[in-house]
């Protein structure tokens, strides 16, 4: 078991809280079912989130290859 005190890892959240046709976010690029587990979510999962959407802005970014 850890002890160490809960990590605090920042949401991606901006603010923007529109959903596309895919059900996710346009701002912070998280999924419905992410956002929805962010409160109860652990550390490591929020940081896998965060890891996951990140990926996800950056090919939207990238464009058709």
């Amino acid at each position: 078991m850890n002890d160490s005190p809960k990590r605090s890892i920042r949401s991606r959240c901006i603010g923007v809280c529109k959903l596309n046709a895919d059900e996710m976010c346009i701002g912070c690029h998280r999924v419905v079912e992410e956002i929805s587990a962010w409160a109860n979510a652990s550390a490591d999962d929020r940081e896998e989130i965060n890891r996951v959407a990140a990926s996800r802005e950056h090919q939207m970014n990238q464009g058709p290859a």
